[in-house]
């Protein structure tokens, strides 16, 4: 099976690794940067982004586009704000049935998932989305890591499957693309509170008390934004809003542990992660009718907290946790 990673960051670079250990994969990691390829291919390392660690020798790097049309998968590995210009350039180079893998997290304005834009921007249907608990270091070395496909036929969901076999990546899965989208943007959000919390209580109690009451607000969100809630509970839901919001290699968390310890700068344009979080904040409160909003006080902390540029998370518990949490 010949595969195309498109995007050699940290997590590009992750999975291209991990997925070459399958032999029946023929790996390519696409960049325009012929200095990391040359890295790659001659020293079978990417030390910008793993500065201590060794590639599989099987993996190649090629800043070749005509090496696009070799391509049965096309893994997206890029960030969300690039993805609809790269693909529109790309696209004549790729097969007519080649099969699309969404790896990037984010939301494009008006709710549109990335999926979605990619659909309708760009014509491409044969696509899949595939997110979960998954830092690219652990990837690296190996580590045993669930993640949820997000697909809609038979033939993507048998592809997927036989190019993880012999690696550590396993799959749960489910037809809710939309909601597997969601999911990977939601947990970001709250993850952030989450480290507000542990940065200004660093109370165990108090953490999953409010990890327990985002949990029921994602649900609630993913109903209102036209997920299926039972994708909640797979590794994109549950596993991931865990796994973002209680270890410290998440920015969104470290974002948050900031903002808890008073080490906030208001200026958001200094800070990537800050703007990213704050894009998806007012995207999701968008979608969200005014009604609705009543019953997600976590969220509306959140939103309110960057449109007021404060610089100090101010947590009522009692605004928080006195509500009816699920219906």
């Amino acid at each position: 099976m010949n595969i195309i990673i498109l995007g050699a960051g940290t997590f590009g670079t992750a999975i291209a690794n991990e997925l070459s250990f399958n032999p029946g994969n023929n790996v390519f990691l696409y960049s325009r940067n012929s200095k990391k390829v040359e890295e790659i291919n001659t020293l079978n390392t990417n030390k910008i982004c793993f500065p201590n660690k060794q590639l599989n020798k099987s993996l190649t790097a090629t800043t070749n586009i005509n090496d696009l049309s070799k391509a049965d998968i096309v893994f997206i590995a890029l960030p969300s704000n690039v993805i609809i210009e790269n693909l529109t350039a790309l696209k004549a180079n790729f097969k007519d049935n080649v099969l699309l893998v969404n790896l990037s997290k984010g939301m494009m304005s008006n709710g549109v998932t990335i999926v979605d834009s990619i659909r309708s921007d760009i014509g491409f249907e044969n696509i899949v989305t595939l997110k979960g608990p998954s830092f690219a270091v652990e990837v690296m070395e190996h580590a045993d890591t669930l993640l949820t496909l997000g697909y809609d036929t038979q033939n993507q969901y048998e592809l997927i499957n036989s190019i993880v076999r012999e690696t550590a990546l396993h799959l749960d899965y489910t037809d809710d693309i939309r909601g597997v989208e969601l999911l990977s943007v939601l947990k970001n959000i709250y993850a952030l509170v989450i480290g507000v919390v542990d940065a200004k209580y660093n109370s165990p109690n108090t953490r999953f008390m409010i990890l327990s009451k985002a949990f029921v607000e994602v649900k609630k969100i993913l109903k209102i934004a036209g997920g299926d809630e039972a994708t909640l509970f797979l590794a994109c839901g549950f596993g991931d809003l865990c796994l973002t919001s209680l270890n410290d290699l998440s920015r969104n968390r470290t974002l948050g542990l900031l903002i808890g310890k008073g080490f906030f700068n208001a200026d958001y344009k200094s800070n990537s992660v800050i703007l990213e979080g704050l894009r998806a904040v007012n995207i999701i409160y968008d979608i969200i009718g005014n009604d609705e909003k009543k019953n997600l006080p976590i969220f509306n902390k959140i939103h309110d907290f960057f449109a007021d540029k404060k610089e100090d998370f101010v947590i009522d518990f009692d605004e928080l946790v006195d509500y009816k949490g699920i219906n």
